[in-house]
């Protein structure tokens, strides 16, 4: 069987991840789950109670967030320092966890909020608490039997540094108590994930009797330099080093052949020597036949004789026994939308045949006509679900839209910024932007809202 050069290496992601036994009740908690628990412990933690303004509750084994008519009202609160993310990568999410000490009488909705004086210690009283800003999340009456309550605070927690929270009670008649620090594995604990941030890029083309080199300069100029190079073929690629030098940088470059020719190896020599010649100190993701649905569904070849092309190749490049060559398929994210009538499968030959499962994305051209961004969610989730089901890093080999229809170019902007976000959020590998003027109308980013955003994203 093919190995899976990229499985172990591509996407390096590092989970702090809670374990699944946790406490119920008051009753003790199950010797399974007694190990030491994953992620980060607050440095701090207390509660403090209106009706008890002198009172220090740092050392309780509790925390209560309560709201009782008796009256009774406290406000719990937590602080965590985030060390800087290892080496190369980002936070990719955030989650604050507690174990449950009292589970009846639970709050309908609890409350997380900012709180953005970090010079609070547990020995504060209530007069003294640092005013409990926004509500950055909340969490709902879990359901029976659950254990723990949860927030997610990826949106807060960015980077390294110190975070207090408020924990807050609108709940009339209820009380959320959890346990403090003090109870030592039972603790709160803040869950953070990292991911190797999403590299930035360019498809582009020469212009104005330009080589496709100075395409290339052009857009490292536009941009503050690229991370990674999107290169085409509209056949065979050219001997090394090809169209350009990127470098050392990530290339993602495709190429095309009739499948038949391909299973017939009627290429066998050119691609072996291609492959063999390749880069040994740069990641070159190739591709073969990039977005193929629309040649498929027009009669050129079908989908099995795609498939098999596939395969040959792949096992070429096995030959050539150079890790850093990845097999990259590149579909239609329109493809994975339900309305399109497709079937990604039809045009996958399988995880032991590619190494990347890339994407081309587009605010669709009929949406931007009507004046709309589709969010990123609404773009990529489907996406996200075939790649972590087939355990495949993800890439976004086309990233587009026209400028919406009365828009001014900073709406685009805004979307680009939500777009790179959340594929960074979710360890895409590389984003490359379609910076081509195309036959269904110009992509570029030459206004300077889009230009803005995407030099932000690269730089």
């Amino acid at each position: 069987m093919r190995q899976r050069r990229l499985r172990s290496s591509a996407r390096l992601r590092v989970w702090a991840l809670l374990p699944g036994l946790l406490l119920g009740g008051l009753a003790p908690l199950p010797a399974s789950a007694q190990a030491a628990r994953d992620g980060i412990a607050p440095t701090a933690d207390t509660y403090v109670v209106a009706e008890a303004p002198g009172t220090v509750y740092g050392t309780s084994a509790k925390l209560a967030a309560s709201n009782w008519s008796t009256p009774w009202h406290s406000v719990a609160y937590l602080k965590f320092s985030v060390p800087a993310p290892p080496a190369g990568q980002n936070i990719a999410s955030a989650r604050l966890e507690m174990l449950y000490q009292k589970t009846d009488q639970q709050a309908v909705v609890t409350e997380l909020r900012s709180v953005a004086d970090n010079s609070w210690t547990e020995s504060m009283t209530y007069p003294a608490r640092p005013a409990p800003g926004p509500v950055v999340a909340t969490a709902t009456l879990p359901a029976a039997g659950a254990t723990s309550i949860g927030f997610d605070v990826s949106a807060t927690v960015r980077a390294a540094g110190t975070y207090s929270f408020a924990m807050t009670n609108p709940s009339a008649e209820s009380a959320t108590v959890v346990h403090s620090r003090e109870a030592g594995d039972l603790g709160p604990r803040l869950i953070v994930s990292y991911t190797r941030p999403t590299l930035c890029g360019a498809s582009f083309a020469a212009e104005n009797g330009e080589t496709y080199q100075q395409a290339l300069a052009r857009e490292d100029s536009l941009f503050g330099g690229l991370k990674a190079v999107r290169v085409f073929y509209g056949g065979l690629p050219d001997p090394w080093p090809g169209k350009l030098n990127a470098g050392k940088r990530p290339m993602v470059i495709s190429f095309k052949a009739a499948p038949t020719a391909i299973v017939a190896g009627t290429h066998d020599a050119t691609m072996r020597a291609w492959f063999a010649a390749a880069p040994r100190d740069q990641d070159i993701y190739w591709t073969y036949y990039h977005e193929p649905e629309d040649n498929i569904r027009n009669g050129e070849f079908t989908a099995a004789e795609y498939r098999q092309a596939w395969s040959h190749l792949a096992a070429l490049a096995d030959e050539a026994a150079n890790p850093r060559l990845r097999a990259t398929l590149i579909l239609m994210g329109w493809t994975v939308d339900p309305a399109s009538g497709r079937d990604w499968h039809d045009y996958y030959p399988g995880n032991t045949a590619i190494d990347v499962l890339a994407w081309d994305v587009y605010n669709y051209d009929t949406t931007a006509a009507k004046g709309q961004y589709l969010t990123p969610s609404a773009l990529l989730d489907r996406t996200y679900a075939v790649n972590q089901a087939e355990n495949l890093p993800h890439g976004v080999a086309e990233l587009g839209s026209h400028i919406a229809a009365g828009d001014d170019g900073t709406r685009r902007a805004a979307w680009l910024d939500q777009m790179t976000a959340y594929l960074s959020r979710h360890g895409t590998l590389w984003a490359l932007y379609f910076d081509l003027d195309w036959s269904t109308g110009d992509y570029r980013l030459r206004d300077p809202a889009g230009r803005a955003a995407w030099t932000s994203f690269c730089t």
